[in-house]
């Protein structure tokens, strides 16, 4: 039997991220526990204090607000939290496909 995978410490300032158990949309870790739906909103922990980010994260999860919470390292760009990696810079920008498809009619 396998050990649980270790959290590597973090580095860099933090956001965390999940989707909203509600419509699956991108959602972003806010004061307080609250989830905001743009990263501009997220509340920036610095890497001394990541473990409380991630305890409030995992709190929206156990009070199935959101699910899959993990933390993003960022880097401030004008003071706002940009991600580092493509994967959340993707996150960011919203779903890749139409969350609404369109209505078809079939022809008679």
């Amino acid at each position: 039997m396998s050990s649980p995978a270790k959290a590597k410490p973090a580095t860099a300032p933090m956001v965390f991220t999940a989707n909203r158990l509600r419509d699956g949309r991108v959602v972003w870790l806010a004061g307080a526990g609250a989830w905001a739906e743009t990263i501009a909103e997220a509340h920036v922990f610095p890497p001394a204090e990541a473990a409380a980010g991630q305890a409030l994260a995992q709190a929206g999860e156990r009070a199935q607000q959101v699910v899959g919470a993990y933390g993003v390292e960022v880097a401030l760009q004008a003071g706002r939290p940009e991600p580092v990696k493509f994967r959340e810079r993707l996150r960011v920008q919203g779903p890749s496909v139409d969350a609404e498809p369109p209505a078809y009619r079939l022809a008679s």
